[in-house]
């Protein structure tokens, strides 16, 4: 019951750091005057996709000794299993959630606001440009990642450099192919609460880019120390029920890291910013599969020794193939989000069978 406890606590606490910071980064694109696509694919989903990414670093690099990084630098990381099922399951089982629970409570707001009749129409009104090319890097970059799982480390280190590439590559397109015709994110847009930090400083009426980098830097601190909680927690808890860690980590981190984009995205679909709503998941789908995976094949051993990782892999990308059929047939509607929610389920019943 105590470990239970300062489990919970941990997860309140990565929780209310991710709103932080959030808010953080939401009041950054509100400052430097992004339109919604730029704010969504990327200010929104790296800022909501950076505890996940914080997990397995804490987990990797915390308290590290000299010996520990010797071995991560040469590869040899048979004895560090423990940290690597941490590391692994953190890493993978962001997309996963995103893929996964994500885009189905994106159809269920809409399911719901459809119903009592606050949204009349089905259509999810996404931008068609942006999820289209969100879409197609996610599945090429989480591809090479199920890919170099089957391969020796020294591919891993040239395909960890490769999809650091593709994240600039994803960068310099969003840029460039920003719609002029976008409505440009500000506060007095109504679409941002207020920066939290800004209720210490009454006198201040509007929030200056310094307080607002004052609250990031805050926040995550406060991330990175609850993250370090957690992971030490979960080592408990898989030593004592004997239950592994990597399974732990899939399922029970992403509860917590994901929130960001989860509440997010439904509070957008409430205010009927779907291309808001929908592009902090996008977004943050190409980040995960780029960045935090590159983490994984340069610090962790990066194999698999249950097929739950394979499932993991192929449940990702069949939901992202699903948007993207759907996306080039017709309008997307709250129904094809709905779908995505189904594998899930499928996964959840194939671990215990597993």
């Amino acid at each position: 019951m105590e470990l239970l406890f300062f489990l919970i606590i941990s997860l309140v606490f990565i929780l209310v750091s991710c709103i932080i910071f959030t808010n953080s980064v939401e009041w950054l694109g509100a400052r430097l005057n992004l339109s919604h696509g730029i704010t969504g694919s990327i200010l929104a989903a790296v800022g909501t996709a950076l505890p996940e990414t914080v997990v397995p670093l804490v987990a990797i690099f915390w308290g590290i000794t000299q010996a520990d990084f010797a071995l991560i630098l040469k590869g040899d990381l048979d004895s560090l299993s423990l940290t690597n099922q941490i590391s692994i399951g953190a890493i993978i089982g962001a997309p996963f959630m995103l893929s996964t629970i994500a885009f189905f409570l994106v159809g269920l707001a809409g399911f719901v606001y459809k119903n009592s009749g606050r949204r009349k129409s089905d259509v999810i009104a996404v931008d068609k440009t942006f999820l289209e090319r969100d879409l197609k890097f996610f599945i090429l970059s989480f591809t090479l990642a199920f890919v170099a799982v089957f391969l020796s480390r020294g591919f891993h280190l040239i395909l960890g450099m490769l999809l650091i590439c593709f994240y600039g590559v994803y960068l310099y397109e969003t840029f460039t192919k920003e719609k002029d015709v976008e409505k440009k994110l500000s506060h007095e847009d109504g679409t941002l609460d207020p920066l939290l930090i800004a209720r210490f400083f009454p006198d201040v009426k509007k929030p200056t880019l310094i307080l607002i980098l004052l609250q990031l830097v805050i926040s995550l601190g406060c991330l990175i120390y609850s993250a370090h909680h957690f992971v030490e927690i979960i080592k408990e808890i898989s030593h004592k029920l004997d239950v592994s860690p990597f399974i732990i980590s899939l399922l029970l981190t992403p509860i917590a890291t994901e929130l960001p984009e989860k509440f997010n995205s439904w509070l957008w679909m409430r205010q009927k910013q779907d291309i808001l709503a929908v592009g902090n998941i996008s977004g943050a789908l190409v980040f995960q599969s780029t960045f935090p995976v590159t983490v994984g094949l340069l610090f962790t051993s990066w194999t698999i020794k249950s097929p739950a990782l394979y499932l993991c892999f192929v449940v990702c990308l069949v939901n992202a193939l699903f948007v993207l059929i759907m996306l080039k047939k017709k309008e997307l509607t709250y129904k094809h989000f709905l779908c995505c929610g189904f594998l899930y389920l499928v996964y959840l019943s194939a671990i215990f069978l597993i």
